[in-house]
């Protein structure tokens, strides 16, 4: 007997699954593709897998301000290819922390590649969870969830200098 090869994901099944996200019968259909797409947790993982192995990071001669932008910005902007499919992760680890837990350590994992301290992670960490709320509801040129970093980097630098002149 001549078993099945697993498939992994690639930009034709995930443009074929972006668009049918939103559907309850999703479930079914990503097991289709892989059967250990039941767990979906392993689904999220090959998910983000397919993201690291595809998505730019920063130029290593930007200033750390700028390494966070564009690396927020790159990782959102990439994701818009398929953001149905990110929404349907989004809300699926709203009800299990497992799933939110492996979101958060690939996230982590993608700042770690052009982050040096762990200030720079953390500034990253909080802007990334608020610009993504933002581009949840901008439009695919992102204004919004640029403007919205952009506010985010003034809020703390305001903060920086009341801390530093006590």
């Amino acid at each position: 007997m001549v078993r099945k090869k697993k498939q992994k994901l690639n930009k034709s099944n995930l443009k074929k699954l972006n668009n049918i996200a939103h559907l309850n019968n999703f479930s079914s259909k990503i097991k289709s593709i892989n059967s250990e797409y039941r767990d979906f947790n392993i689904f999220i993982k090959d998910f983000e897998y397919f993201i690291s192995s595809e998505l730019n990071t920063p130029a290593k001669d930007l200033s750390s301000q700028d390494k966070i932008f564009e690396g927020i910005i790159n990782r959102l902007d990439f994701l818009n290819n398929y953001k149905n499919i990110t929404l349907r992760i989004y809300l699926e680890s709203q009800k299990k922390p497992k799933y939110f837990l492996n979101l958060s350590k690939n996230i982590n994992d993608y700042f770690n590649l052009f982050l040096n301290t762990h200030i720079e992670k953390t500034i990253s960490n909080i802007i990334y969870v608020y610009a993504f709320n933002i581009w949840i509801e901008d439009n695919n040129s992102m204004d919004k969830t640029m403007a919205s970093i952009g506010h985010a980097f003034d809020n703390i630098n305001k903060l920086k200098s009341i801390v530093s002149k006590r």
